[in-house]
């Protein structure tokens, strides 16, 4: 879908550039770039899954920690 930018009375050039970035920065397409732009094999992208995963999980595991600190 394309992004349409028209610009309004009063506005500069700089104005609409930064509304187009912003409605690009919305739809996600940069990150969509990047993906497309390099390929990635599927063992690398299982790997930086199960990374995140065990990052997660980590964070749960501390902040589970520290609700369960009760300070006296």
């Amino acid at each position: 879908m394309p992004i349409i930018v028209s610009k309004n009375k009063g506005e500069s050039k700089d104005d609409v550039i930064g509304k187009f970035r912003r409605i690009s920065m919305d739809e996600d397409i940069p990150e969509e770039v990047r993906k497309r732009t390099a390929y990635v094999s599927k063992s690398a992208a299982r790997y930086a899954l199960k990374k995140v995963i065990i990052w997660r999980d980590k964070c749960r595991r501390r902040s589970k920690k520290r609700r369960n600190v009760v300070k006296r």
